[in-house]
């Protein structure tokens, strides 16, 4: 799946400018990490090599804190993650939030409930964790619907629990699941995904019922809609809410945006707090101006960024519109897109310092 050519120290991408690269920014899943949900190795040296260089390195995901697991064991040195799209900024090395914006509490609940109508699957990021709930209308059969019912009778409404938090794998998830939420899980997650997700979360029985039980909103509410045909419904019923300028089509203010991250998900997030603005907040307190910094992603939810870096970078593997709006491409998430886009900016940094010499 990975290639394995030798790389260098060498301008990939085409950089150019005047200004040397002194900030990156690296998206994860579908940029930092590849298909099978690994970070290679040509990405961790190429990080190693441009933090050795002075270089700042840090993470702007989609995922939660909690979710970084992954990241903080290939990458002990990095010590900034920008998670939640932006609206969670952690320090990992003082283990403190810089940064944290939620949703209003009554406003999320309004959309909470309008989501689980839908008979999908939702959960809510709330600082360094993830609460989901999966539909009982899925269960299909009489049967299963009774093994849930009679399951969910063992907690309390909003009672959570942690069943699939220490699951390792699929395998070692589907020995705590029902039949239930083992066929829920196989129709809502993607087989590459299915394991993290398992392994991230932690279900509740009455996802509102959480939600009304904690003292803010969340920074976002997520859905996986299983197929195609749901996620076009929720989105033509939805349109006048988050589409148009501050106001919706009933004169309510607008109070969240509809992403796409990854294929099979909706995320739900607030206008104003993105991936862009916790780059920016970062590069003006190092002091460095957009054309010093390099961002890199492949989704929706990268493009505020990709925007806002002088040398915005779109993977090999993003769809058009991303790769539009940045000014460079590298390769894909399979291909040492990342390393190659780093050593890009290693190089045209050398090229610069030669030419000051002279």
């Amino acid at each position: 799946m990975s290639s394995t050519e030798i790389l260098q120290i060498k301008n990939y991408i085409g950089l150019t400018g005047d200004k040397p690269i002194r900030f990156i920014a690296s998206d994860v899943d579908g940029t930092l990490v590849n298909d099978a949900k690994a970070i290679p190795e040509d990405a961790v040296e190429a990080i190693r090599a441009a933090r050795e260089r002075g270089i700042h390195v840090a993470i702007a995901s989609g995922r939660a804190w909690n979710e970084m697991n992954d990241v903080i064991e290939k990458l002990p040195c990095l010590r900034y993650f920008m998670c939640t799209n932006g609206a969670y900024v952690m320090d990992k090395d003082e283990n403190r939030s810089l940064f944290h914006v939620n949703f209003d509490k009554e406003q999320a609940l309004y959309l909470l409930r309008k989501l689980l109508t839908y008979g999908v699957y939702v959960e809510a990021y709330v600082k360094d964790q993830i609460f989901g709930m999966y539909p009982p209308s899925r269960c299909i059969t009489p049967e299963r619907l009774s093994a849930c019912a009679s399951e969910s009778k063992e907690h309390l409404p909003g009672e959570t629990h942690d069943r699939y938090a220490l699951a390792e794998s699929d395998e070692a998830a589907k020995a705590t699941m029902s039949e239930c939420e083992v066929e829920q899980s196989n129709f809502f997650f993607r087989p590459n995904i299915r394991p993290f997700i398992l392994a991230t979360r932690t279900m509740v029985c009455d996802l509102l019922a959480h939600m009304e039980s904690l003292d803010e909103g969340p920074e976002k509410i997520q859905i996986f809609y299983g197929d195609e045909p749901m996620r076009q419904r929720i989105l033509q019923d939805l349109r006048d809410e988050y589409q148009g300028l501050s106001h919706d089509g009933t004169g309510r203010e607008r109070f969240y945006d509809v992403l796409l991250s990854s294929e099979g998900n909706l995320e739900f997030v607030l206008p104003h707090t993105t991936k862009g603005t916790a780059v920016e907040a970062l590069a003006k307190h190092w002091g460095f101006s957009p054309d010093e910094v390099m961002t890199l992603g492949d989704s929706e939810n990268d493009l505020s960024m990709l925007r806002f870096a002088g040398a915005g970078v779109a993977m090999g593997n993003a769809k058009p519109n991303i790769k539009e709006a940045a000014r460079y491409q590298t390769t894909d998430n399979n291909h040492q897109g990342v390393a190659k886009a780093i050593y890009s900016a290693i190089a045209h940094n050398n090229e610069l310092n030669k030419s000051k010499s002279l």
